[in-house]
């Protein structure tokens, strides 16, 4: 990541012990090791299936890939995330579910709220910038900036507040990246009130 980019990893001294829902954002297949530049422990996290036989499938063992059918809710995946959170390891995932096409937020999906509420762990915030510029500028600047772990209500959401809590997710994400990266989020009330959690 030196060698390719200018390089910066912020809040490292915000990681919690295991165990913990790590979050993030998703520009890149760059992600994999940037995260595991900022992460201190094996950290298993959701592949999409599609990808662990391509050329760059190798990125992914840079981690711990759980592979993951993108197409259809995939209860398998989810039920071994549950298990490895229960277990009290830790687990990562991009909300989105799928790399941001425009650097943008683009609409979280349900799974990261259904597994912090049903495992009532923490989660630990993380936005990514410039990754997805790698090998299209010359060395771009590139961060990882970890915010304070928080929790969602004790309760196992479901229907409606699934949704309330994804936006909660997602907010706190984009109160860790730069206004240009809020997507789909921009101007969402929850990013002020999530930032006073996780970036103060």
């Amino acid at each position: 990541m030196h060698l390719f980019s200018q390089f910066s990893v912020f809040g490292r001294e915000n990681v919690p012990k295991p165990p913990f829902l790590a979050t993030m954002n998703h520009l890149a297949y760059w992600d994999v090791p940037v995260l595991g530049s900022a992460i201190p422990y094996p950290m298993p996290a959701f592949a999409a299936q599609k990808y662990q036989h391509q050329w760059w499938g190798f990125l992914f063992y840079m981690g711990i890939p759980i592979w993951v059918e993108q197409a259809t809710p995939d209860r398998r995946a989810l039920t071994t995330a549950l298990k490895i959170l229960e277990m009290g390891h830790i687990f990562g995932l991009a909300p989105e579910g799928t790399r941001s096409r425009t650097g943008g937020l683009i609409k979280g999906r349900e799974g990261a709220a259904f597994l912090a509420s049903h495992a009532g762990v923490p989660i630990l915030p993380i936005g990514i910038t410039g990754t997805h510029l790698m090998f299209r500028q010359v060395r771009p600047r590139v961060t990882v900036t970890v915010g304070k772990p928080y929790r969602l209500p004790d309760e196992r959401a479901r229907g409606e507040r699934l949704s309330e809590y994804t936006d909660r997710i997602m907010c706190a994400i984009a109160a860790l990246l730069p206004e240009s990266y809020h997507g789909v989020y921009a101007g969402h009330p929850l990013i002020a009130e999530m930032a006073a959690i996780v970036a103060s």
